[in-house]
This record gives structure tokens, sequence and C-alpha cells, in this order.
């Protein structure tokens, strides 16, 4: 029952997100009341309206371009770092591998995503004042961003790549439980994960591109019975959740991958370690 309660609460949330039902024009309709009541509201009043309405237009939206460009950005600054310092078969700078320089442009993307964290977290800082300023009406599946919660979070999704990055899991595996903890809707946080892993992904094939250790056919075929794999599957389970009206279904989905993963983890890391696989030379 609770379970019930709690799909049919998403459903409400997500309809709401899917009708852009936002109260905007707020500023349009006080004045309008004020006008019918013979009371003239105040330019502060006004003021906190249009902010609200700005917000809400903003919030609304279902592309947010400025904020995919930035990710583009962050993405392409990380890769051409990543091409700068070359591999197996050289750097196209002349940069040695396991050389002082070589480790030193490798640092060089700590920089580039710590600045960019911080510079998104001022932002989401700054939202969120504005948000309690106009009285701003959160709904299911909002994230309220304050002081704590954009380090706390973004800290996770970190130690989420670092261990994506050494073990090859996809960082999807620890953000799509992670942002449903957080009270994400589970439609959003798989939309959301998804669109994350897009540019992890493209960053973890580049590199290995760069070191030779990607075999082409294989990268393609993976990829291709993967993209088949995840339109198949993001048909079928919006059908089954349209016709049971059961959003947990995600959640449900996403909790046996993630079983069904650490179990796989286990017993690949059992055999490469039988087999005598070990560290060896990035070079």
């Amino acid at each position: 029952q609770i379970l019930q309660d709690d799909d049919e609460t998403d459903i409400y949330a997500m309809n709401r997100l899917r009708s852009n039902d936002s109260e905007s024009g707020s500023a349009n309709a006080a004045a309008a009341a004020a006008a019918a009541t013979g009371t003239p509201a105040s330019s502060a009043d006004l003021q906190s309206l249009n902010e609200l309405e700005s917000i809400q237009k903003s919030e609304a939206r279902s592309i947010q371009t400025e904020k995919i460009f930035g990710i583009a950005a962050i993405f392409v600054a990380v890769m051409a770092v990543t091409i700068l310092k070359g591999g197996k078969d050289g750097s196209p700078v002349g940069i040695i591998c396991g050389s002082a320089t070589y480790w030193l442009v490798t640092a060089a993307t700590i920089p580039i995503t710590l600045g960019a964290s911080l510079a998104v977290r001022h932002h989401l800082i700054r939202l969120g004042s504005r948000k309690e300023a106009v009285g701003y009406e959160y709904i299911k599946g909002d994230v309220r961003w304050d002081e704590w919660t954009t380090i706390k979070y973004p800290s996770i999704c970190a130690v989420a790549g670092l261990f994506a990055g050494m073990f090859g899991i996809g960082g999807g595996i620890v953000k799509g439980p992670l942002m449903v903890e957080m009270g994400i809707l589970p439609e959003v946080a798989v939309a959301t994960s998804s669109t994350m892993i897009f540019f992890t992904t493209g960053a973890a094939t580049i590199s290995f591109l760069v070191f030779g250790s990607l075999p082409l056919a294989h990268g393609a075929a993976f990829f291709s019975v993967g993209l088949a794999a995840a339109l198949m599957g993001q048909m079928v389970l919006r059908n089954v959740i349209k016709q049971l009206e059961r959003p947990s279904c995600i959640i449900y989905g996403i909790g046996l991958i993630l079983g069904f993963s650490a179990i796989m983890m286990t017993w690949s890391s059992i055999v490469s370690i039988m087999d005598g696989a070990g560290a060896h030379s990035v070079c």
C-alpha cells in the first residue's frame, strides 16, 4: 500500500512536469486580482512575482540548452587533455608516456572538473536562494540545493566516477539509485543518469582508444547491441508503467541491474586474479 501510494504521488508529479503546470503568468494574474479588488499590488510584490514567473518558465523547459553546452564544453576540455598526453602510440605534441610532463597534463583534468563543479555549485546556491526569496513551490522530485547538498551529492558522484574508471562499471549504477534516494522521480532519475553517462562513457571510450586498449570491432558490436537494447528497454518499460501506473518498476529494474552487476564484477575479478592478471605500467 505504501508503494502504491508513492506511485500515485509520482504519477501526479510527473503529470505536472509533462503539462508544464508551473503557474506561469503569476505577475499578470496578481495584477488582474489587484485590479478586481481595487487594491493595487506593490512594486516589490510585482517584482517578486515576475522573478517567480521567470524561474518557473526556466524550470518548465524540457531541454536546457545552456546546461547541455556546458557539459559538452567540459567534455571537450577533458578529451583535449587526454589526446594531448597521448598513450600507447605516443603523443601528438611529443609528450613521453610516464614522464613528469605526462603526469602533469594528466592531473590537469582535476582543476578543470573542480572549477566547473564550483561554478555550478555557486549557480545552484544562488538559484536556491532566489527560489526561497520568492516563495517557489517545490513539488515531489525537486531537489533543494543548498550549501550542504551541493557538496554531498557531487562528492558521491565523484567517487562513483572514480570507481567507474577503476573497475569498468557504469557510473549510472551508482548515480541512478543516488538520485532516487535524493527524492528525484524515477523517470527523471533514469533520464538524467543516462544523459550523464553518455558523456562519461564517451570520455572513457576515447581514453581507451588513445591507449590502444579498445578493439574497434568489439567496441562497435557492443555499442550497437547496447543502443538497440536501451531503446527496446525504454519502450517496453514505458508501456509497462503506462499500463500498470507503477513508476516503482524503474526502481525495481535499477535494483536488479545493480545486483546482477555486483555478481558479475565479483566473478570477473576472481577470474582475472586466477589468471594472474595484476597491475601493469600505463605505458
